[in-house]
This record gives C-alpha cells, sequence and structure tokens, in this order.
C-alpha cells in the first residue's frame, strides 16, 4: 500500500509496522536532539489521522518494551508516517530523512489543515482507485 507519489518516512525494519528493507531505527539513534527537534515532534504529532487501528505499539528500543500508545497513520498531505515516529523521535533523538526535514521546515513545521477530500484523494492514490 505505497506509492512513489506518497513518500513514507520512518519505516524502520525493527518496527512491526515499518519495511523489510527499509532505514536501520537503531542506527538513526543519535546522541543529542536536532536544533528543531521540539517543532518537529509536534509536526509529526500533529499530522492528520489517515487509519486508526486498535493495536498497540510498543517501544522497541526500551528493555522493558513500554507501550508507546495506538498506532495510527499520519500524513500532511503529502508524506506518510506512523504515529509512534514522533515518540523515538523526541525520546532516541532518531534522525530522519532528509527530504523530509526540508518538507517539514519549508511548511514553517505546521502541518497543513487537511480536509476530508484531501484524504479521500491520498487514499485513492494509496489504493490504486485514482484516476491521472
Amino acid at each position: 500500500m505505497s506509492d512513489a507519489r506518497v513518500p513514507f518516512v520512518g519505516d524502520f525494519r525493527e518496527l512491526e509496522q515499518g519495511s523489510p528493507d527499509g532505514p536501520s531505527l537503531r542506527s538513526a539513534v543519535k546522541a543529542e536532539a536536532s536544533a528543531n527537534a521540539r517543532e518537529l515532534v509536534e509536526y509529526l504529532r500533529s499530522g492528520a489521522v489517515l487509519a486508526a487501528t486498535t493495536t498497540l505499539v510498543r517501544d522497541v528500543l526500551n528493555r522493558d518494551n513500554a507501550v508507546i500508545g495506538g498506532l495510527h497513520l499520519l500524513t500532511d498531505g503529502h508524506w506518510l508516517w506512523y504515529s509512534d515516529l514522533a515518540h523515538y523521535v523526541e525520546h532516541y533523538h532518531v534522525a530522519l530523512d532528509p527530504q523530509f526535514m526540508a518538507h517539514a521546515q519549508a511548511n514553517g513545521w505546521t502541518v497543513p489543515q487537511l480536509n476530508d477530500a484531501d484524504l479521500l484523494a491520498l487514499e485513492a492514490i494509496l489504493l490504486g482507485d485514482d484516476v491521472d
């Protein structure tokens, strides 16, 4: 369920919902937060919900495997990510795709307001139901 027109950020291979050929979450962990870490975490948390699940996600980097929260697919209308990504950026200073970072910064670290039509169009692309 992906499309080259809708890039995905944070599809780390260690995560259950990640991509087997995705980047390594453990390798993306940094000792210090980036300059815009707070804005980035807020950006990730404020994404529009494209799909919600009842699945609980756990912190794969924590020995206790603590529950982070529910798993949701979020978007800013261009990029997609899962709801647990903000946790890893906030707590482990995980580095993200530079193209995504540039996109979020260009948006002024504010996710654009999306309406139902925007979300339905994005869903159609992802499901292959769009007409070009």
